[in-house]
This record gives C-alpha cells, sequence and structure tokens, in this order.
C-alpha cells in the first residue's frame, strides 16, 4: 500500500497550538502517524498519512489559527 510523507512547516509556539494541530490531525482517518519537531527552526510537523492530504491539512490547520507551508510531500511505495 502506497503510503504518502508530508513535511510541514509551521508556527506552533505554544502548548495550545500543540494541542489544537492534534485536534485538527484527529479529524483525518488517512493519518497513520504524525512528529513535531519543536527544537527545529521551522517548527517540522512530519505526517505519515495513506493520501496527499496536504493542501486539506493546511486549510484545517490555518481554521484552527495554525500557520502551516507544505515544505515536500513524498510518496513511499
Amino acid at each position: 500500500m502506497c503510503q504518502f510523507i508530508l513535511i510541514l512547516s509551521t508556527t506552533i509556539k505554544t502548548p495550545f497550538d500543540l494541542d489544537r494541530i492534534k485536534q485538527t490531525i484527529d479529524n483525518f482517518s488517512s493519518i497513520i502517524e504524525w512528529s513535531q519537531d519543536l527544537d527545529d527552526i521551522d517548527k517540522i510537523l512530519r505526517i505519515v498519512a495513506h493520501e496527499d492530504i496536504s493542501e486539506k491539512l493546511v486549510l484545517n490547520l490555518e481554521r484552527a489559527k495554525v500557520s502551516a507551508l507544505v515544505m515536500q510531500v513524498f510518496e513511499r511505495l
């Protein structure tokens, strides 16, 4: 089964922002796993999903008041 790895730069600054990301991600059933690198200057959000949800995810994060920019999408067979 094909998987997509999404790499996004975010504006996470507080634990509240991280909670909003978690709530947004919980609404996507195609997400297999995710992780956040708060030590990185770009506050990288890495997501593994069954489909490329990058555009929908960015829109939903913006609605949750978290800015995100898709840096890269990889397809893993």
